[in-house]
């Protein structure tokens, strides 16, 4: 008697349940909630627009239309919630700003600017509640969470080893111009009894300047003493107050702070002001952990950038450039954007788009749409 394929397939889910809960059975595929971005046009690119709980990437050079996205962005979803700017290069303009429609009392806006001082983080950092000894006051002053950084290890271990040698062969001269019996208390001859002179020229070794031994020890405490005069005093490797933070660090840490409290409906960050050199330098596990805070919050949280930086923790990169500019009688009357979709996570396994795909729209300058143009 054969066994059907249904009864079979019950069996096997029921003994793998526990490993693996229904194996053999497919997982629905659920499209995920889109927000617009403000523009028809790209929205209609990314079928619908810009995932929600999602880290997503518009890059490109100047004059390209990545931060008319973000302001498009902000300005949609400023009406509904909530949103916050982190401006990394204080390039963002209100006015700018309050003419793409954003609203302005709903926008938490962060800048660093270079008139801003910058305060180190150990300097930064009060507490309320007493320390209670010297290590918990070093773990508060390091400028990250964790463990010391390895390359803090070795700060200040130049300076310790000079001190080091020194104090060797201080000790080491002290012991040879010592008093009989107190090697450890020099003592001049003129101020040491008969017996105890008696004693010092007796013993040629000690009392004879011209012994190479003696010489080379005199010389290398001389050099040793000199060194240390000229040297800087040994710097902890918990010590980080001579060391400002970059305005990157100081974005990155404004953007987790952001991400870590939620209620956002939206959070762009714009460092697209930096090198891609910087940018790119920064390590894959923040740019998981801020998709895995935007996913827990339900925030779109957009990067605006000159080059794809956040790697495979990106669900949609938009890439785009400046086209033509048609120009009337000399004066500027339009501007052509172009963008390219270079990676969208954004359906079902089966129903992912190719990249490659490109569009392309038209915006006017405020003076053209003045004169109706």
């Amino acid at each position: 008697m054969g066994i059907s394929a249904a009864v079979l397939k019950k069996e096997i889910e029921a003994k793998l349940a526990a490993r693996i809960p229904a194996a053999l059975s497919p997982v629905a595929q659920s499209f995920p909630r889109l927000h617009p971005s403000g523009n028809p046009v790209l929205d209609k690119f990314l079928d619908g627009g810009f995932p929600l709980g999602s880290l997503c990437e518009v890059t490109g050079p100047e004059c390209s239309g990545r931060s008319a996205i973000g302001l498009a962005l902000l300005a949609s979803a400023s009406r509904e919630g909530v949103c916050a700017y982190i401006d990394a290069s204080d390039t963002c303009s209100p006015s700018s700003a309050a003419a793409a429609g954003v609203v302005l009392r709903n926008l938490l806006w962060v800048r660093f600017g270079s008139s801003l001082k910058i305060v180190p983080p150990a300097a930064s950092r009060v507490s309320s509640v007493p320390l209670r000894d010297e290590r918990e006051q070093q773990q508060l002053s390091q400028p990250h969470c964790g463990g010391s950084h390895p390359r803090g290890e070795t700060k200040g271990l130049a300076p310790a080893l000079e001190q080091m040698l020194f104090d060797k062969e201080e000790r080491r001269r002290r012991k040879m111009e010592g008093t009989p019996g107190y090697p450890n208390q020099p003592m001049g001859l003129s101020e040491a009894s008969p017996d105890q002179v008696e004693w010092e020229q007796f013993n040629s070794r000690k009392v004879d300047d011209r012994d190479p031994l003696r010489q080379s020890d005199r010389a290398a405490a001389e050099a040793a003493r000199q060194r240390s005069a000229v040297t800087a005093p040994a710097v902890s490797c918990c010590d980080t107050e001579k060391k400002p933070w970059t305005v990157l660090d100081r974005a990155l840490r404004a953007t987790d702070q952001v991400l870590q409290a939620g209620g956002f409906r939206v959070v762009v960050l714009d460092i697209a002001s930096l090198s891609p050199l910087q940018t790119q330098r920064i390590q894959s596990a923040t740019w998981w952990r801020f998709q895995k805070a935007a996913k827990l919050s339900d925030t779109v949280f957009l990067v605006l950038s000159q080059a794809p930086c956040a790697r495979s923790s990106a669900a949609c990169v938009v890439e785009c450039s400046a086209g033509e500019l048609p120009r009337v009688d000399g004066v500027l009357s339009s501007t052509q954007h172009i963008a390219q979709v270079s990676r969208q996570r954004t359906g079902p396994v089966l129903g992912k788009k190719a990249p490659g795909r490109v569009t392309s729209w038209r915006t006017a300058p405020a003076w053209m749409r003045a004169v109706g143009s």
